[in-house]
């Protein structure tokens, strides 16, 4: 099974959110500031005296020990790491662990079409983009969970290079095991939701596939379908 490798965690306490990539925890009954690395909204998953996991990061002259990497919503374990999606894909990628895409041999990752850098090119005829999707409600993925126009800007850039002759994916990754559909989230970013419709219609191929994050590594699981666009 496609997995990679997040590292050794050990369980603190969240406290709050102090600017876009730093937050305080408790952690051996001492509050520890740590970093973050996910720029989005994480409104309904950092809640104060939430159990959340980190893991230390031994780099020199860093500000902070820990980078924070998962956090409970209820039982369920939601990876937080905005890195770890696209490191998945690769993997996927090497392992031929995604059925839906066509065969191919190269993979070229960052690769620049136009003015955006996509995530990954298959062959030089095949672009994907990877987005992580950390908001479910009521077992529905959302995204994006704060307006992006970074996601609008990269959805243009595919439709333009179907246009072009290239196929064009957009891997939508959710970052946790509890949901069962996709929707683009209109009510926060009805911009990026009507570009994502006019992609699908344009050719643009939509994957949503959901991942697990059990013991020090997160897991690829299953294909999740889309509610209609």
């Amino acid at each position: 099974m496609t997995s990679v490798y997040i590292g050794d965690v050990i369980e603190a306490q969240f406290v709050q959110r102090v600017n876009r990539f730093l937050c305080t925890v408790v952690l051996n009954d001492k509050v520890t500031e740590v970093h973050l690395h996910d720029p989005g909204r994480l409104t309904e998953l950092l809640l104060p005296e939430s159990k959340v996991l980190l893991r230390e990061e031994n780099v020199p002259h860093r500000k902070t020990k820990y980078d924070l990497v998962g956090i409970y919503t209820g039982d369920t374990l939601v990876s937080c790491d905005s890195r770890v999606p696209n490191r998945l894909v690769k993997k996927a990628l090497h392992e031929k662990a995604i059925p839906e895409l066509p065969d191919y041999k190269r993979i070229i990752p960052e690769y620049t079409y136009g003015h955006s850098r996509l995530d990954f090119c298959l062959d030089e005829k095949i672009l994907m983009e990877v987005k992580g999707v950390t908001l479910v409600r009521n077992g529905l993925a959302l995204f994006p969970d704060a307006p992006t126009e970074r996601g609008r800007k990269h959805v243009r850039s595919l439709m333009s290079a179907v246009n072009h002759g290239f196929t064009s994916y957009i891997l939508f990754m959710v970052q946790r095991p509890d949901a069962h559909q996709f929707s683009p989230n209109a009510d926060t970013d009805p911009e990026f939701a009507d570009t994502l419709k006019k992609a699908a219609k344009k050719g643009v191929n939509l994957l949503v596939y959901t991942s697990e994050f059990v013991g020090n590594y997160l897991y690829l699981r299953e294909k999740l379908s889309f509610i209609e666009l």
